[in-house]
């Protein structure tokens, strides 16, 4: 197991077993549908959530999909997915935000539904990417870099002391 697969595992064991059973069967499920794909982990620590987003780039923030996994709930993420609401004949998308959007999955079944795999193949049309089967993704732990950048965020924000 390589490193980045040992944090990410670690990250999973915070969560209650039928959470980190489904996250990880939605993990695979997604690896083997976005093949060659970057997949970047996040930590929000304030919203309880881990973060895999698959990205054709090591920026997250251009992933095609995303899995959510919460306490209760784990959520399949589409970056462009405002747009892709536009051709949700099933209304399956839900969110306000201005780019993304995400539908609740309760079990592996709701993965293999037909309408998912039509937003996931509508969300790889939209981004322009041809996958290759043969391709490996890499697996880029940006949970850290989190952590770091707002303990500077939170030190910068301190007043300074006058001496």
């Amino acid at each position: 197991m390589t490193n980045a697969e040992t944090q990410l595992a670690s990250y999973f064991a915070k969560y209650e077993p039928a959470m980190v059973k489904l996250g990880k069967a939605l993990r695979a499920k997604l690896r083997a549908r976005l093949p060659g794909l970057f997949e970047i982990v996040y930590v929000y620590e304030s919203q309880n959530a881990l973060v895999i987003s698959y990205s054709p780039t090591e920026r997250g923030y251009e992933g095609v999909c995303s899995i959510s996994v919460y306490p209760r709930l784990v959520k399949l993420g589409f970056g462009k997915g405002a747009q892709l609401s536009k051709s949700d004949p099933n209304k399956l998308l839900q969110g306000q935000g201005k780019t993304v959007r995400y539908v609740e999955l309760n079990s592996v079944a709701d993965f293999d539904r037909a309408e998912i795999e039509a937003l996931i193949a509508d969300a790889v049309k939209l981004a322009k990417l041809r996958l290759d089967p043969n391709a490996k993704g890499a697996v880029i732990i940006k949970a850290e870099a989190q952590k770091q950048r707002a303990r500077r965020a939170t030190k910068a924000a301190r007043p300074s002391v006058a001496s």
